[in-house]
């Protein structure tokens, strides 16, 4: 009971910060302009309002103190009560923004794959194959679970994996905080969740973000295969020293595991052929696939082409047709993160509203407007290296690319940079969340099993962000780059 009184406390002393940061922004004399190449910046009215606003919901984002969604609404109803825009307008770039539409439909398609089965067994099929090295068990976490989040968001991926590592740990009688073989692997269904889901467009909220503002803030269109194009190198280059170095840091205790493979086999032959929901659902996935990657193609041959949303929708509602039945919309409303969508939108709402009011612009020259000097390659690795900085604040990659990434549009239109090679380095950032256990909901949950404490996570996560951030700059520098160009 004082437990609750406390965090009730400290949580409303937070909203009360929050409000008293609104206030004080929103209310402060007029700041000084900047000049950039005899060009006079000013923050207007409207966009330090908006500012303030931003303020009040990173604080309320950041320490929790009620909801994200909720958050995102209140924002939302700020936005015409401090003059920044219409309330229609607000609703209009956040609620009736494609990209929402979007976001449900890759839900219900994720919902699918996992309520049907197909990627527990995926996982089952492929750990069967490993045998039982402990480095190789290891490297197959890493390969299932980046295989994974390429198509199923983050946590549901470190939910279906979290069961199968526990279950061999404790096959195997390895004890929380003592194993070491247990740290890696526990650490590895966090990681590999994160690295998969920067490798499509559909496997973090905020690449879908990305794509969005993209589009509507700079015109540029970003295609599924031209995201994957960066996405899956990117992601490729950084599993293999990711799983290195868990194995140098916690050396595993054991080379060959003490438990029998027959156990991992026999879960699978216990699953059968392939049911009818999964059969239905590998079809329904595998015809949205297709569609993305051969668009252009599409395109090409017969003069249409099908946007990266109309397929995903269209993917999403044949999963309810009565002959295929995979999920029934009651099912689909219990799995699906409905506060997640209502984040987006109402986040939308803000980031467009920063753009808009030119104080995205204002902010990216106040902060940014060196790496306009800056080569390509170093620009990418600092624009990846901040923003893996700022999830430490950040637990939601959707609030994290919701806020940084119309900055840095705004900036790479001002300075006529390619926003594509600004935008989506940062977008893909906000997945890489490897310090802190808090800065991602996907952390939390293998951190959950008791098998590595805080401080484990944050020594092993110090070095695979720099690295993380070298091998995206290798990927847009080698691939991105090369297609623009």
């Amino acid at each position: 009971m004082i437990l609750a009184n406390k965090i009730l406390v400290k949580k409303n002393l937070y909203i009360i910060l929050a409000i008293a940061a609104l206030l004080i922004i929103h209310f402060l004399p007029q700041l000084p302009s900047l000049m950039r190449n005899g060009e006079e910046i000013a923050l207007t009215k409207e966009g330090k309002s908006t500012l303030a606003i931003l303020v009040f919901a990173v604080i309320l984002w950041v320490t929790e103190a009620i909801p994200f969604p909720v958050t995102g609404l209140v924002s939302l109803l700020l936005l015409p009560l401090f003059g920044s825009i219409k309330f229609s307008q607000a609703v209009n770039m956040g609620f009736g923004n494609t990209i929402v539409v979007f976001f449900i439909a890759v839900m219900t398609i994720s919902a699918a794959l996992t309520y049907s089965g197909l990627t527990n067994r995926l996982a089952l099929m492929m750990l069967s194959r490993i045998g039982l090295r402990s480095d190789l068990v290891l490297l197959s976490f890493f390969i299932v679970g980046a295989t994974l989040s390429m198509w199923v968001t983050n946590m549901a991926v470190a939910a279906m994996l979290l069961p199968v590592g526990i279950g061999i740990l404790k096959e195997a009688k390895m004890e929380p905080l003592k194993s070491n073989f247990g740290k890696c692997l526990m650490i590895s269904i966090a990681w590999s969740s994160a690295i998969g889901g920067i490798a499509t467009p559909v496997g973090n909220g905020a690449n879908i973000l990305a794509m969005g503002y993209l589009r509507d803030l700079a015109g540029v269109e970003i295609t599924f295969i031209k995201w994957m194009s960066v996405g899956l190198p990117a992601a490729i280059l950084i599993i293999i020293p990711a799983w290195y170095s868990l194995l140098k840091i916690f050396p595993p205790e054991v080379k060959i595991l003490p438990l029998s493979q027959d156990k991992i086999s026999k879960d699978l032959k216990e699953l059968g052929a392939l049911n009818h929901k999964e059969k239905w659902t590998l079809i329904i996935f595998s015809l949205a696939v297709f569609l993305w990657l051969f668009d252009p193609l599409l395109k090409s041959a017969f003069g249409f082409s099908l946007p990266t949303e109309v397929v995903a929708l269209m993917a999403a509602v044949l999963l309810f047709l009565p002959s295929v039945n995979v999920l029934s919309w009651k099912e689909a409303e219990r799995i699906i993160d409905w506060g997640a969508i209502v984040l987006i939108a109402s986040g939308l709402s803000i980031g467009m509203s920063l753009y808009e009011t030119g104080a995205a612009r204002w902010l990216a020259w106040a902060t940014l407007s060196n790496i306009g000097s800056l080569s390509v390659p170093v620009r990418i690795f600092a624009v990846v290296l901040i923003v893996e900085i700022l999830k430490i604040s950040f637990s939601s990659n959707t609030v994290t690319g919701l806020i940084i990434i119309p900055i840095v549009i705004a900036l790479s239109v001002e300075l006529g940079l390619e926003p594509w090679l600004v935008a989506g380095p940062a977008a893909i950032a906000t997945s890489l969340a490897f310090i802190l256990i808090t800065s991602s909901p996907t952390n939390v949950i293998p951190y959950s099993s008791g098998y590595f404490t805080i401080r484990d996570f944050a020594k092993a996560g110090i070095a695979i962000t720099f690295i993380a951030a070298v091998c995206v700059t290798i990927s847009f520098v080698v691939f991105g780059v090369l297609i623009e160009f």
